[in-house]
């Protein structure tokens, strides 16, 4: 008897745990340090506050809300549990639609487009809090408000658990209730704190705003002239204070007085070199619009242009997908989960949040495609193919429609009554067509096909089928076939002279 074969164990507990991660040391403390580089060397003691700086400024600012924006403007919807997630696929069984309503309404009350707007700072900073404000209404817990909360305000612990920094406990924070927050990391799910682009985009501000300073000294140091005053030896301190007054008096006045021992000269700056301050800004901006979009085509680029901006549009398109799937996974494990557990207990299989962030298709281009594949080829295609794809309801049995129907079945009758009329203005037509339809041209037809079908089905191969037909094709005999059409000719011709 065969040994039974045995399931190998599963380790189900965490094993690389941030404890003993070599490069973080909490010590003493309850908390764990947020390990991002850039806090370390440049908050002084800030912390994330550090990367309002990043946000204030006005590209870092507009390309960030580029990608926010990208996602929240998408439609959302509830899948029911147990059910395909495509967008208006029925539910396995009532109930579970019934909570798929259910947690769809609650989201609808509230500022729910707001939250998620608020909670996608997490790119930006590496995480983002809100704290959801629950009210009872009837006999249901439903969402009143959802506040988005800094993430400067929160620590993690080693076990990931989150804690608010109060004033009464400013150093490890106090415990945060269940059911209550929602944190979404972004860019490391190992680190609680996660990974946001704040540390890469912090140079490039930086060194776009100290350019912009040096820039500024530099327009005015080059863009007007330093003036320069003369005054001969022995002058007193009162003396050189008017001629310094008077210098200082040619920025804003037309005129002024000085003595004539002394004298006035503007001195003009010159320098080499082509590469300016503007073009360090120019470069820091397009940096910023790499690490943010993933190109520089949103922001830089030509509308309709085709080539390389539409490819860089497409590595856009792929940020917003993941950033939407990214969202709902955080809100699908808490604030759906907490919905249906406060209204609907005991319920084993919950509804999921879907964003549709996939671009949507090119509906000329597709319907080129379609009529190619329909009216030019002839490929049968079902009507529940054409709503589906182009979003256009069935209509219901009786319903009124619009469209050709109408206008089709009128040609058609039109088309029926003209052969009607020509059938009765032209007899000697309608007598010579009936005559050439009682000529056996199926007959004839098979005559000389049969032996052509024959001598195909006896080859093994196209090479022998074609050596086959080159030997018998002079056997061939079309004689039957030119018989019958001179026939039909002579009919028509004799017909038509005795009618004449």
């Amino acid at each position: 008897m065969a040994e039974e074969t045995k399931r190998p164990p599963v380790i189900t507990d965490e094993v690389a745990t941030i404890e003993k991660d070599i490069d973080i040391f909490a010590g003493w403390l309850k908390r764990l340090e947020n390990p991002d580089p850039v806090l370390r060397t440049e908050a002084a003691g800030k912390g994330l506050k550090l990367y309002d700086e990043v946000d204030r400024d006005a590209h870092a600012g507009s390309v960030l809300q580029q990608r926010i924006l990208a996602v929240v403007g998408k439609e959302w919807d509830v899948i029911p549990a147990k059910s395909s997630r495509k967008l208006g696929r029925p539910a396995s069984t009532s109930q579970e639609q019934v909570v798929a309503d259910f947690v769809s309404e609650v989201l609808e009350n509230c500022n729910f487009d707001q939250a998620r707007q608020e909670i996608l700072k997490a790119v930006l900073y590496g995480f983002y809090g809100l704290e959801t404000l629950w009210e009872p209404r009837d006999t249901a817990i439903v969402i009143r408000r959802i506040l988005g909360k800094h993430p400067r305000r929160f620590v993690f612990t080693p076990e990931r658990e989150p804690r608010l920094l109060t004033p009464r406990d400013m150093v490890d924070g106090e415990a945060l209730p269940e059911r209550k927050f929602v944190f979404l990391t972004w860019g490391d799910s190992d680190n609680p704190y996660g990974r946001g682009l704040g540390q890469k985009l912090w140079w490039a501000v930086w060194f776009k705003k100290h350019g912009v300073k040096f820039w500024l000294v530099f327009l005015e140091k080059f863009g007007m002239p330093t003036v320069k005053g003369k005054y001969p030896a022995g002058t007193g301190p009162e003396q050189k204070k008017a001629l310094l007054e008077a210098i200082e008096a040619i920025q804003n006045d037309t005129g002024l007085t000085m003595p004539d021992t002394m004298d006035v000269e503007f001195l003009e700056a010159s320098r080499a070199g082509t590469v300016t301050h503007e073009q360090l800004c120019n470069y820091m901006d397009r940096q910023i619009s790499k690490a943010v979009l993933g190109q520089t085509a949103s922001t830089e680029g030509t509308p309709g242009k085709l080539g390389n901006e539409e490819s860089q549009e497409n590595v856009r398109q792929e940020l917003i997908e993941a950033d939407a799937d990214l969202l709902d996974s955080c809100l699908n494990e808490t604030l759906v989960r907490w919905i249906v557990d406060f209204n609907f207990p005991g319920t084993a299989a919950y509804p999921k949040l879907k964003t549709y962030a996939a671009a949507k298709p090119d509906l000329k281009q597709q319907s080129e495609i379609d009529k190619t594949l329909v009216v030019d080829i002839g490929l049968p295609v079902g009507t529940a193919y054409f709503y589906e794809t182009y979003g256009i309801p069935a209509p219901q049995e009786g319903e009124e429609t619009v469209g050709n129907t109408k206008k089709a079945a009128a040609k058609k009758e039109e088309k029926a009554a003209f052969a009607e009329k020509a059938g009765r203005l032209f007899p000697d037509q309608d007598a010579l067509d009936r005559a050439v339809e009682g000529l056996s041209l199926q007959g004839q037809a098979e005559g000389i096909l049969k032996p052509l079908v024959e001598m195909i089905q006896a080859g093994s191969s196209y090479e022998e089928i074609l050596e086959i037909l080159e030997e018998a094709y002079p056997a061939l005999n079309d004689q039957a076939l030119e018989d019958m059409l001179a026939r039909a000719m002579f009919a028509a011709e004799t017909w038509g002279r005795l009618n004449a």
